[in-house]
């Protein structure tokens, strides 16, 4: 059965609740509890009593809120948070919670309003601050968001994240060197503020500067996506209702890690059969079940994980792969480029939607998307290979081997023997045997070392055939 079918049979079994309430107030959900996990359907089910006894007590409506929420039935837990908010338009909890509810199902503008209430009532409380930042920038509102950070600024001159907000206004307004500013401000007051350090880096390379591009690049590299700490207590109750879920998919992703993949998802199967809302799970047997080539288990457990979490870019990701291992490019590619609209920074994401482009033989649209990863990483391997390769095949022979160059000597040695054969093959395509040789032996003895057997015998066949003809000579 599906979630809105769920949805829309506890609204009718509730219309004698709701007939007795404001019209306004939105019937008490009736979720399905066997969903939950064993040891928590009893509270579930407590919470749940007690908002049918107590259509009236805003905490009630809030508390099976929260266990809901926990759970990933966001679109009843929303119905929850609205009905205590209605029933206590003064509490600071059922608001803010309402707000995270919304974000979570990527309701960014309706987000954005009950934080704006939620500020309104507690000003002091930090987290809602910051979180009201991030869902006026999501939901594009870019006037209403400048004027913010820069109040927030005048109030906190100390938090990096209101100048990381102002420096994304300013660079959405074209005003790159007041971004830079920003930018660099955030990253001062703290060191390890991976994306402020990137927004800097893209905000340098449309300046021009591309030394100053790569070396903040760097910074973003060993910083990740690392954030100013932020204690959000009414977050960690939250948190605290399904606090053992990572622990639970401890063995299944350790059987996944040893490529026992069978067994991997027999334990997150098994994981599932007691809590099917369990997001976690279904995301990672969507790549488990890809890799087994079981495309419809993989679908399965696509659907229901973004029916848990619709914004979880992993799992689209995830899916785009297993439509690139079935050759249905179409599909991956839309699959990768959803991946982007929820985070355009997402590893992997802009080359694989070059990939699947150039599959289905759209080359220029392919190295179209090749530049633009090469954009945000000048230093990406990955696409420098992709589109060298291109040009090469193309018989721009000069173009293609400055890009094949850039893919040597940058730590991936795991992909150094078919970049370096890539760069001989090019030499050979261009008549320059000398470097031909000298990179096919080099990927020779690469391909050697890593036990690359096919490798090795392609490389043996193109040597014998260029110094077969060199003799000829």
């Amino acid at each position: 059965m599906s979630r809105w079918l769920i949805f829309t049979s506890f609204i009718a079994a509730a219309a004698l609740v709701a007939s007795a309430q404001d019209p306004a107030m939105p019937a008490i959900p009736e979720p399905q509890l066997a969903l939950l996990p064993e040891d928590i359907r009893p509270q579930a089910k407590q919470a749940h009593d007690e908002a049918l006894k107590n259509p009236k007590d805003a905490s009630a409506s809030g508390k099976l809120g929260m266990f809901l929420h926990a759970y990933h039935f966001d679109t009843e837990a929303v119905v929850c948070y609205r009905r205590a908010h209605l029933l206590d338009p003064t509490s600071f909890d059922w608001v803010y919670y309402l707000g995270l509810a919304q974000a979570d199902q990527g309701e960014f503008a309706e987000a954005a309003a009950a934080l704006r209430q939620a500020v309104h009532q507690n000003p002091k409380y930090l987290p809602a601050q910051l979180r009201l930042g991030e869902y006026l920038l999501a939901s594009g509102k870019w006037q209403e968001a400048a004027q913010f950070y820069g109040a927030m600024v005048a109030r906190h001159p100390d938090r990096a994240e209101a100048y990381y907000g102002l420096g994304r206004v300013k660079a959405v307004r074209n005003d790159l060197n007041g971004a830079v500013d920003f930018f660099r401000k955030a990253c001062n007051l703290f060191p390890k503020f991976g994306p402020a350090h990137y927004g800097l880096a893209q905000v340098y390379k449309r300046l021009g500067k591309t030394s100053l591009a790569l070396e903040q690049l760097a910074f973003y590299e060993k910083s990740g996506t690392s954030t100013p700490d932020v204690h959000d207590q009414l977050l960690d109750n939250l948190k605290t209702l399904n606090a053992n879920k990572q622990n639970q998919l401890g063995p299944g992703l350790e059987l996944a890690k040893e490529g026992r993949l069978e067994e991997a998802a027999g334990v997150l199967e098994k994981l599932l059969e007691k809590n099917p809302r369990l997001a976690e799970a279904h995301v990672k047997l969507i790549a488990i079940y890809g890799q087994l080539r079981q495309p419809l288990k993989a679908e399965e457990h696509f659907q229901a994980a973004v029916r848990l979490e619709p914004q979880n870019p992993e799992s689209y990701f995830d899916r785009g792969l297993v439509f690139a291992n079935q050759e249905e490019f179409v599909e991956a590619e839309a699959s990768f480029r959803k991946v982007l609209k929820i985070n355009a920074q997402y590893p992997g994401a802009q080359l694989n939607v070059g990939s699947m482009l150039e599959a289905q033989g759209k080359l220029a649209d392919a190295m179209a998307e090749y530049q633009k990863a090469l954009d945000k990483n000048p230093e990406d391997a990955r696409a420098h290979f992709s589109l060298g390769r291109i040009l090469v095949n193309q018989e721009d022979y000069k173009g293609g081997i400055v890009h094949l160059l850039k893919t040597i000597n940058v730590g991936d040695e795991e992909n150094q023997p078919t970049y370096l054969y890539a760069l001989g093959a090019a030499y050979v395509r261009s008549g320059d045997t000398v470097n031909a040789l000298l990179y096919l032996r080099a990927a020779r003895e690469k391909a050697v070392a890593r036990g690359q057997s096919q490798l090795v015998e392609s490389i043996d066949a193109d040597l014998r055939a260029l110094e077969s003809h060199g003799s000829q000579r």
